[in-house]
């Protein structure tokens, strides 16, 4: 709220805005933290390539990456696959 009310131009400290949100009867609401689901553990794949990202013939190592790509409504994903011999994009 005080960030809010600042940015609006009003300079408010905290404490006010506490004693008229009591006067008001009001309280913030107070979301809910999001935890982890501990049921299910997550999964560490081994690390095969170590650090040595060069290959000697093609398709000997492919790496992926994942993208987000946002329009401004929705969210598309970008998934593509690249071979470490010529850093070529193998697929898409």
């Amino acid at each position: 709220m005080q960030t809010t009310l600042c940015e609006a131009g009003y300079l408010v400290n905290i404490k006010k805005i506490r004693r008229i949100m009591k006067g008001l009867s009001i309280q913030s609401v107070i979301r809910k933290k999001r935890t982890r689901s501990n049921s299910t553990p997550s999964v560490v794949y081994p690390n095969r390539l170590k650090r040595k990202f060069h290959a000697t013939f093609p398709q000997q190592k492919l790496i992926t990456d994942t993208t987000y790509i946002s329009d401004g409504t929705h969210f598309y994903y970008l998934s593509e696959i690249q071979d470490l011999f010529n850093n070529e994009f193998v697929a898409w």
